[in-house]
């Protein structure tokens, strides 16, 4: 039997495979380029996100910054009611008072007595107001309110025959050696100058410049911290009964 004819049926079948063999890798080939390019955009877009989730994360944590700044306070001294003596017709003749100064961390850096007629203590103080913006953002000079305290006084007795606290024009013990010193002594210097003059306030950043008065009627044993909030006002804030029994941090 002669095999031939089929041997040349055969012959052809390989050579049509090849066709076949060339598309299936070239199919396996792109399919690998397809898949290392969804892989390398997948990546790239993880790495997109965490870059995203890392900034809004930065941002919201200057956001709580600003915010804090904006809504912090700042003790500036303790206040403690010594003793008080009754005048013949039972009102208060004289209060006696100790005023604790502190420092940026809260430690004593001066201690006075005062003596006044009456039982209603005022405190007064020139006080100095940044932007808001400044203050959000921890501006080196002007990232908080700049206190000056200056005198003790009561009701019976006119603000010009107050005792002194601070002299005027000095920069207070709780600043004095920080960097901003200049500064802070170049206001207090010229305050008045600040206060009344747009322009030179202006150009040294200054929203508002002024004297405040905080005051209180008191009684023996009563205590208080004095505070500022660093976007404005100056407070004279009673301390709880227990924590001052105790001794403790009325911050």
């Amino acid at each position: 039997m002669d095999l031939l004819p089929f041997s040349r049926d055969r012959a052809p079948m390989p050579r049509l495979l090849r066709p076949v063999i060339l598309c299936l890798a070239l199919g396996a080939v792109v399919f690998a380029g397809y898949l290392k390019l969804v892989r390398d955009d997948r990546a790239a877009a993880v790495r997109e996100l965490e870059a995203l989730n890392a900034d809004m994360t930065a941002r919201l944590d200057a956001h709580r910054e600003m915010i804090e700044r904006l809504g912090r306070n700042r003790r500036l001294a303790h206040v403690e009611i010594v003793d008080q003596r009754p005048a013949p017709d039972g009102s208060i003749q004289e209060t006696d008072i100790l005023f604790v100064e502190l420092d940026e961390r809260g430690r004593d850096i001066a201690r006075q007595s005062f003596t006044i007629p009456g039982d209603v203590v005022f405190i007064d103080a020139w006080t100095v107001q940044f932007a808001p913006e400044d203050v959000a953002r921890g501006h080196p000079l002007r990232g908080r309110t700049l206190i000056l305290l200056r005198r003790v006084y009561s009701d019976l007795v006119a603000p010009a025959h107050g005792i002194p606290i601070d002299t005027p024009g000095a920069i207070p013990p709780a600043y004095a050696g920080s960097d901003a010193a200049r500064y802070e002594q170049r206001i207090w210097t010229h305050f008045w100058d600040v206060a009344t003059d747009a322009a030179l306030a202006d150009a040294m950043g200054v929203r508002v410049a002024q004297g405040v008065a905080v005051y209180k009627a008191v009684a023996t044993g009563d205590r208080y911290r004095l505070t500022v909030d660093d976007a404005g006002g100056m407070s004279l804030v009673p301390v709880p009964a227990a924590s001052a029994r105790a001794g403790a941090d009325p911050s």
